[in-house]
């Protein structure tokens, strides 16, 4: 049988060897390929990252073993068994954020980071010059002593990690807890889109993030140890991040946590049933129980290339609006989102167009985020750009942001439609 030394340089051969036969055929013809759009140089980005993620794979320190132990006390105070034993890889520090970004763009897809980067621009919640892959591999990377691969299920641990520590035996449960869950309710097959994926995260990131609060509280009652405040690197750079990021970085530490820590005091069975119940919304998780977003926006056809279609959910519309300096105006306008879309799509030759959708539960929060669009119009004026505000009925707002008068004139219709109604 082949060694993991002999077979690791053999798959980073294959994988360059496959991505060198894709260039070789830029000028050529390879079937269900596009040459156009950048779409070829998205999928040889992607193989050089796998690469390189095949490189720190075959750099590590090979798997590290859990304590049966640490296992043995996860099951019992979740009620769950590992279907499968947990996976710990170790891997130089320098070297995890070539995972990351290959985990990230394989859930996202080749040009997914970069389109939400532009609509996520568009919309104004990220800043000229901003950088979203490297800021999200970044936030997970930086100071980090181990993290959790949503895509493989495994856990992966740096070259600094010490089992003799207890912030690393902290950060190992957490990573324990993390495939434990991940095991018992796995993702579902295909990406079910951001806010959703935002949902699953908070829960299962907030779990992990209560049993190692758990085990610090522990540790203060028996030894008096308790850690320190969280004022290094990664806290330093989470403050110089936009605040979009930081937003949806910290949510799972919040809410999610909150949730979770709810469902794990009322029992095994609550705490499943919590995990289990199909949350499919960033509002389902911050108020669970109240319905979650009961429609769906279908926009008309207006352009013949779709970049991007998603929804920033009830998170996505709190911190837009918290952008413009009111947290208190955020969160209660947020509170009445029933449902929003976004599409970012070409609009003249060389450039894109976005529209936003937000449809709310009564029409004084739609009137307060009306005002909040216009209020913003200023600020994220750009030359050569159309903004507008457009409403569409007593419940639903759009914010278009667009680069040609036809997008602007066409986004003005009501001829949209929607289905659902808040409980």
């Amino acid at each position: 049988m082949m060694s993991g030394k002999q077979l690791l340089p053999l798959l980073v051969g294959v994988a360059l060897g496959v991505g060198g036969w894709l260039y070789g055929h830029r000028g050529g013809v390879i079937p269900g390929v596009s040459m156009e759009d950048g779409d070829l140089r998205g999928r040889i980005a992607m193989l050089e990252r796998e690469n390189a993620s095949l490189r720190s794979l075959a750099q590590g320190g090979g798997e590290v073993a859990v304590p049966p132990e640490m296992v043995a006390q996860v099951e019992k105070d979740y009620g769950l068994s590992f279907l499968s034993s947990p996976v710990f890889h170790r891997v130089a520090a320098e070297e995890l954020g070539y995972r990351i970004e290959a985990a990230i763009e394989s859930r996202l897809g080749p040009q997914g980071a970069d389109d939400r980067q532009e609509a996520w621009r568009r919309m104004g919640l990220l800043r000229e010059g901003d950088k979203l892959l490297k800021q999200l591999v970044a936030v997970k990377s930086v100071g980090a002593i181990g993290w959790f691969d949503q895509v493989s299920g495994e856990a992966w641990v740096t070259d600094r990690f010490d089992p003799k520590n207890i912030p690393d035996q902290a950060a190992m449960l957490r990573l324990l807890v993390r495939i434990l869950l991940n095991q018992n309710f796995p993702p579902p097959p295909a990406y079910p889109g951001d806010d959703a994926a935002r949902a699953r995260e908070s829960l299962h990131a907030g779990a992990a993030k209560g049993a190692e609060s758990r085990l610090y509280a522990a540790s203060a009652r028996g030894i008096g140890f308790l850690p320190m405040n969280d004022d290094g690197p990664a806290a330093r750079l989470l403050l110089s991040l936009p605040p979009f990021v930081q937003g949806i970085t910290q949510f799972p530490a919040m809410e999610g946590k909150a949730f979770a820590d709810t469902a794990y005091v009322k029992g095994t069975e609550a705490f499943a049933e919590g995990m289990r119940d199909g949350i499919q919304s960033t509002f389902g998780v911050a108020f669970p129980s109240e319905k979650e977003d009961g429609g769906e926006i279908v926009f008309p056809e207006i352009s013949d290339e779709i970049y991007l279609e998603e929804s920033g959910g009830y998170l996505g519309l709190r911190l837009w609006i918290a952008e413009g300096g009111d947290v208190g105006l955020a969160g209660e306008v947020a509170r009445e989102w029933l449902a929003d879309r976004y599409v970012l799509f070409a609009d003249g030759e060389m450039s894109s167009g976005l529209a936003w959708d937000v449809v709310f539960g009564d029409g004084e929060a739609a009137d307060r985020f009306e005002n909040s669009c216009h209020d913003r119009l200023g600020a994220l004026a750009e030359d050569g750009r159309l903004l507008d505000v457009v409403r569409l009925g007593e419940k639903r707002v759009r914010f278009l942001n667009v680069a040609t008068g036809k997008a602007l004139e066409k986004f003005k219709i009501q001829n949209l439609k929607f289905k659902g109604e808040k409980k």
